[in-house]
């Protein structure tokens, strides 16, 4: 969800506004879930459709993560090595262990101490399955498979399912990137996806409420953000053509997100092609970002930067906005607070989330990152010497 360099200069500004909107589409849904936004004024008067795509996008912003994650992974591949079948898979690995595991360690340590005090909201119904098998799945990246077979584990721990598919993803990123002899055969491999993955969204666990969650479920997302990264990085498209794409992009996304009965109504979303439609349309819009970075023509509105800021943190926040979000919703409910309260309970949650995922990324995350990567850097420069 990040760039490898977290004090990278040059940033995407279009890129993190995206994943900015995405993360607050998650915060929204899961306070919304618990404390409905239609019980105030506003929320009953908006329209139907401007209330789903206000409040119910969460699913829909994981899976622009995804495209997002593909475009940066492989953009910062091709970056350091020049063409993916040059990639070092010994230093691939360190830089995603670097970015992923501390955070993890320290929620799954965080999660663990709160189960073991029996903290409301927080404690694994043993009964299905147990505080060290949950653990095990969080680092084994197969935590989604785990929800599949026993249901939903709590929201801190739920939200675990989308890094399960993502960084089995990239387990085999470079493996595959050192198979292929062209970027083009990439290409060709990765498209596949766009067969699998709807099927495996849709039929894979026939009648389980979780079984979308399997790991082949959204290979076809990352797919896309790393044929788009390819695409961008070679200047694979007519430059002409870019911004007429652009659009289409966005009518692609918007059409998902926003008209979704006529999505459902035409078939799409029962056999999985809702997902493959927005990440073919996520994919073309960030073409066009990167397109428009190069030539200098981005601008950082006031007016957005803080969807910037809390995009450059979604990582921090996406794990750890749950605890914000029970927290405050329990306070909420016993303060008996409601009516136009909820507004409070709303942005406070957007607010703290934001402000926690900001002091992760500053005090922990980022150094964490830095020195994990200094170490590993020193370490491979050993052994080469030796």
């Amino acid at each position: 969800m990040k760039p490898d360099t977290p004090d990278m200069a040059r940033r995407n500004i279009g890129i993190d506004i995206l994943r900015g909107l995405s993360i607050l589409s998650v915060i929204l849904l899961h306070l919304n879930i618990r404390v409905p936004f239609k019980e105030t004024f506003i929320g009953e008067a908006l329209p139907k459709i401007w209330y789903s795509f206000i409040f119910w996008n969460g699913y829909y912003g994981v899976c622009i993560f995804f495209v997002i994650s593909g475009f940066l992974i492989t953009t910062s591949a091709l970056n350091k090595w020049g063409s993916l079948p040059e990639i070092n898979t010994k230093a691939f690995y360190g830089m995603r262990f670097a970015r992923i595991i501390p955070l993890l360690s320290l929620l799954l340590i965080v999660l663990s101490f709160l189960h073991l005090q029996g903290a409301s909201g927080f404690v694994i119904n043993e009964e299905r399955t147990s505080l060290g098998r949950a653990v095990l799945a969080a680092l084994g990246f197969h935590i989604n498979w785990l929800e599949i077979k026993v249901g939903y584990l709590p929201g801190n721990w739920d939200v675990l399912w989308s890094l399960s598919i993502e960084e089995t993803f990239y387990l085999f990123f470079p493996l595959l990137c050192l198979l292929v002899k062209t970027e083009r055969q990439f290409i060709a491999i990765v498209a596949i996806f766009l067969l699998i993955s709807p099927y495996a969204r849709t039929s894979l666990y026939p009648g389980n409420e979780l079984g979308d969650k399997n790991h082949l479920a959204y290979l076809d997302a990352i797919a896309m953000g790393c044929v788009a990264a390819i695409i961008s990085k070679r200047d694979g498209l007519p430059q002409k053509a870019i911004p007429w794409l652009t659009v289409l992009g966005w009518i692609f996304l918007l059409m998902v997100v926003f008209f979704k009965r006529i999505v459902y109504q035409a078939g799409l979303s029962s056999i999985g092609l809702n997902v493959s439609l927005l990440a073919i349309g996520t994919a073309l819009v960030l073409i066009g970002m990167q397109h428009r970075m190069k030539q200098g023509r981005q601008r950082n509105h006031v007016a957005f930067r803080w969807l910037a800021v809390i995009g450059r943190n979604s990582y921090e926040i996406y794990l750890t906005h749950m605890f914000v979000v029970i927290l405050l919703v329990r306070s909420f409910k016993a303060w008996e607070g409601g009516g136009e309260w909820i507004w409070g309970l709303y942005l406070g949650g957007i607010l703290l989330s934001a402000l926690l995922g900001e002091a992760i990324a500053r005090w922990f995350s980022n150094p964490m990152n830095r020195y994990l990567r200094k170490r590993f850097a020193s370490n491979t420069a050993s052994t080469s010497a030796v």
